[in-house]
């Protein structure tokens, strides 16, 4: 009996706990209700506005003795047209000088109170310790109205700006994004301008200094206090310190709101090489900020895509595995706002990719969200816009927005009662007008064998191929010639450089080049000889950083004084280096490169010449012949090598200007400071043991 008894409890135990364990599964299949909603204290913001125009605010908040102050220039929307990128030219010009201080003593003064100050092409700002408040909101005026602009701070200024352009058209995520902006907008309107080369080549002092003189004025401008701060505080530091201000009038031009295509439009940017695509899809919307649109708008936005628990992201990363990661935004804005959902994917899922963005789209924009997901909506938004209630620069930035958008001084206070409020078909009609997959432009940077499979996304089964710029190419006259060779293509270059006598006579060259990096100087002093000889040296703060030595089919590298073991890989790849012109020498084994076709860098049509076995390919200005770009796989990471800045040594032709991208967050631009052709070298160097 006892028995018995023990496996009847036993039974029974094991039943209760197996309810219990399928009670804990059901419960975490549901997600909790969502909470009352918060009660938020915000806390009125004081504001008043100076004699010539200039709008001050004030949020006072006193449990840190720190402050911070924005001066916000509400420049129009407008068109820089020939002069693209002046205005941010003109925002890194502000802390360069006034009249009584230079860069180097404004940063001084800066670091010596542990403060922190900054400028753009629409203001400033800067915060410290209330202590130091007199001392920095003086500093700020005198940057911003006291503003000068010396030459060779603009040289500097105008070279830093070619060299982060160069490095946007290196990088697919920017190329998309500016592809997205001429799609969306038009490029005659101000939000589909680009910078390109050529417009920041146009502009001069003069310009930046009358982009200066015409929009920063007082009576467009705002300036926002907050902190450790009174009232009597704020209004005497701004009369003291901006109130002789001059204000002006500032013209404010009219454009046509973009709106979405007719149908769907495709437009692909050809990147040779390229392992992912870059997916956009994007529309112009009508949202204006403060409106209960715009706050279900954010909803709608939270469950398709703002995060890891968005549809986009469930679908494409958790369920198809196509991309890490996939995502959406809702823009709203006073002149025109955007919705865009976009995602980096493997090139070879594009065309899935885009199927299950569109499926997505054309869901959530025809049919009601659930109750579960607009519950999980609600909770993310409460405590999200709880959250940000805690830093103080927030609440300014509502209150900012209240003033400049002309809001009711009750939209921030009242939010999150207009979110709970908000209903599932509240947010369907948001979103059919939102969200418009009938009526929008696809945009994909990738390789150009993925782009016909995107042709039937397109109303009119057409591909729009478009280049850097976001301007539309003609890709049947981007093929290369019937006729052309490799053989052609390399003879051209060997002949572009100096010719094959030239090459010949070059026994060995020795080359040094520098690169800064965070503001530390790296050097590298690379050495060939004969062709079967090879060693390179990177110096960085007085340290060998690297030692590479290759001495025909020997090789030895160090990194860090640590010697790596050699592998039949490393012992390849500095064999290709040793080579004295390594293009040229494909000339030897011809028939493992093949024409691909051409392409357009930096507006010049290239020829693509592509190796069969590695996969590297090199890219030939079809004018001047000379190499100007070369990818490559490293380490499984594709590198991109631009070549420029040409000069001839001893008859042959060498790039002075090496840039790489893709193997660091950062582009690596690197200048040749000397090169000496058939010169004496130091054997040692080549030493292996």
């Amino acid at each position: 009996m006892k028995t018995i008894f023990n496996g009847l409890l036993a039974l029974l135990l094991c039943t209760c706990v197996s309810a219990q364990i399928t009670a804990q599964e059901d419960f975490r299949k549901m997600a909790p209700e969502p909470g009352p909603v918060p009660e938020i204290q915000i806390g009125d913001f004081q504001d008043f506005t100076l004699d010539n125009g200039l709008q001050v605010v004030l949020v006072e908040n006193h449990k840190l003795p720190r402050v911070s102050y924005q001066l916000y220039v509400d420049v129009p929307a407008h068109l820089e047209s020939d002069y693209a990128g002046a205005s941010d030219m003109m925002g890194d010009m502000l802390r360069r000088a006034t009249s009584t201080m230079t860069k180097q003593e404004i940063d001084e003064a800066v670091d010596f109170i542990g403060a922190n100050l900054s400028t753009s092409g629409r203001g400033a700002y800067a915060s410290t310790i209330t202590k130091y408040k007199d001392e920095v909101i003086k500093m700020m005026a005198d940057v911003v109205l006291d503003a000068q602009f010396p030459q060779e701070d603009f040289d500097k200024v105008k070279d830093d700006a070619l060299a982060n352009l160069k490095s946007a058209l290196s990088n697919p995520d920017a190329i998309a994004d500016r592809a997205r902006r001429v799609v969306t907008f038009g490029p005659n309107h101000p939000y589909g301008e680009l910078t390109t080369e050529k417009s920041l080549n146009a502009i001069t002092l003069p310009i930046v200094e009358e982009y200066y003189n015409t929009y920063f004025v007082p009576n467009r401008s705002y300036l926002v206090m907050v902190g450790d701060l009174t009232r009597a505080d704020a209004e005497k530091m701004a009369n003291q310190h901006f109130g002789d201000w001059e204000q002006k009038l500032v013209a404010e031009p009219e454009f046509t709101m973009p709106v979405s295509p007719e149908g769907v439009t495709v437009n692909f940017v050809p990147r040779s090489g390229a392992v992912q695509s870059n997916i956009i899809i994007t529309s112009p919307v009508k949202l204006e900020p403060g409106t209960k649109e715009a706050i279900r708008a954010d909803l709608v936005n939270s469950i398709l895509g703002s995060g890891f628990e968005g549809r986009l992201f469930k679908n494409l990363r958790e369920d198809k595995a196509y991309t890490y990661g996939a995502y959406s935004s809702a823009n709203d804005d006073k002149l025109v706002g955007t919705f865009t959902a976009r995602s980096n994917v493997r090139s070879e899922v594009t065309d899935s990719a885009v199927t299950e963005f569109m499926y997505e789209l054309k869901k959530i924009s025809t049919e009601d969200v659930s109750d579960d997901e607009l519950a999980r909506a609600k909770t993310s938004v409460y405590g999200s816009f709880g959250r940000a209630l805690e830093n103080p620069q927030r609440i300014a930035s509502y209150a900012l927005n209240t003033l400049r958008y002309d809001l009711d001084r009750d939209f921030y206070p009242t939010y999150l009662q207009r979110v709970q409020k908000s209903s599932a078909n509240d947010l369907r009609e948001v979103a059919e007008d939102l969200i418009t997959p009938d009526n929008i432009n696809i945009i994909v940077v990738g390789d150009k064998a993925v782009a016909e499979k995107l042709a039937r996304f397109a109303t009119n089964g057409k591909i729009n191929y478009l280049d850097e710029n976001g301007l539309e190419i003609d890709m049947a006259a981007m093929e290369a010639p019937a006729d052309l060779t490799p053989q052609q293509v390399i003879t051209d270059y060997i002949d572009a450089i100096g010719g094959l006598t030239a090459l010949q006579a070059v026994r060995n060259y020795s080359q040094v080049m520098e690169a800064t990096i965070q503001g530390q100087t790296m050097q590298q002093t690379m050495i060939k000889d004969g062709g079967k000889k090879f060693s390179s040296q990177t110096t960085a703060m007085g340290s060998v950083m690297a030692d590479q030595r290759y001495n025909d089919g020997q090789v030895k590298m160090t990194q860090m004084g640590q010697t790596m073991a050699a592998n039949d890989e490393m012992t390849k790849g500095m064999a290709a280096q040793a080579a004295l012109f390594p293009v040229a020498d494909l000339a030897n084994r011809i028939d493992e490169v093949t024409v691909t076709g051409t392409e357009m860098i930096d507006g010049k049509k290239v020829v693509v010449l592509k190796e069969t076995e590695s996969g590297a390919q090199y890219f030939f200005d079809q004018t001047s012949k000379l190499l100007v770009r070369q990818v490559q796989d490293q380490g499984g990471v594709t590198a991109t090598i631009d070549y420029g800045d040409y000069k001839t040594i001893d008859g042959v032709m060498f790039p002075y200007s090496t840039s790489i991208s893709g193997v660091m967050p950062f582009p690596l631009d690197m200048k040749t400071t000397d090169l000496k052709v058939n010169t004496e070298i130091d054997q040692t160097l080549f030493d292996v043991d």
